[in-house]
């Protein structure tokens, strides 16, 4: 799910395990793809309508902030929401 708020986007996933905010400023994006090229979960994809890189995959995200710390202009934030909903060693 992605919401627009100006010139940022969220994209949430709220799944069985966790929970992830990623906010995007497609304004800001340079297109150099350097979160995309860092992403060893394959994540993110290039957006040629947004011109801007979008994570695409958001429930393979694994929280490593690489494409954070990639980014040349600070356009990605990630948020967890909520870690381990359901522990599978629990059952």
């Amino acid at each position: 799910l992605s919401i627009g708020k100006g010139n940022a986007m969220e994209f949430v996933y709220d799944g069985q395990q966790f929970g992830v905010k990623h906010i995007v400023d497609t304004e800001r994006c340079s297109g150099c793809r350097r979160c995309i090229k860092v992403c060893d979960e394959d994540v993110w994809r290039w957006d040629e309508n947004l011109h801007a890189a979008i994570p695409k995959y958001i429930g393979e995200c694994v929280h490593c902030y690489k494409c954070e710390m990639a980014c040349l202009n600070n356009c990605i934030d990630i948020i967890p929401t909520s870690m381990i909903k359901h522990d599978p060693l629990l059952g």
